[in-house]
């Protein structure tokens, strides 16, 4: 009993010292916070690289250090699916996992909606790395992440 008491006082006693959450991945995945991504080198739709079975959701991007990580996953000079789209109502950009959009990185005069048929998030566009809306009929490699 008194064991348990000191190791909780010890526990309590830390004060506002960090707590590190080991978060395992599945093999092949890169953690990132609490969260698990993996790059696809196969080209696909958008709506098929969100219902593949060995991709939870499309990435979501909620900050420039998220995004960063993102581009570090993606090869140099290529356009990969990310989980943003404004299929439902234009101009209203949602993520797939249902997490607030609640960070941009697009490039200049994006997104557009070129030709009207523009409703997918593709990022890696241009030498800027920014963001671009994209037809979601296109195929482009992709990224996904999981919750663990």
């Amino acid at each position: 009993m008194l064991r348990n008491v000191l190791l909780l006082f010890i526990i309590f006693s830390m004060g506002n010292a960090e707590v590190e959450l080991a978060v395992k991945c599945p093999p092949g995945w890169t953690n990132f916070g609490v969260r698990c991504y993996k790059y696809f080198s196969q080209s696909v739709n958008w709506i098929t690289a969100e219902k593949l079975s060995n991709c939870a959701n499309l990435a979501s991007v909620h900050s420039k250090l998220e995004n960063d990580f993102l581009l570090s996953l993606v090869p140099s000079s290529t356009l990969a699916w990310v989980g943003a789209h404004d299929g439902e109502q234009e101009g209203q950009w949602l993520w797939s996992d249902g997490i607030a959009y609640d960070y941009t990185n697009w490039c200049s005069n994006e997104p557009n909606n070129y030709n009207g048929a523009e409703n997918c998030l593709e990022i890696s566009w241009t030498s800027n790395h920014c963001w671009n809306d994209a037809s979601c009929l296109g195929s482009k490699k992709y990224v996904c992440v999981t919750d663990m």
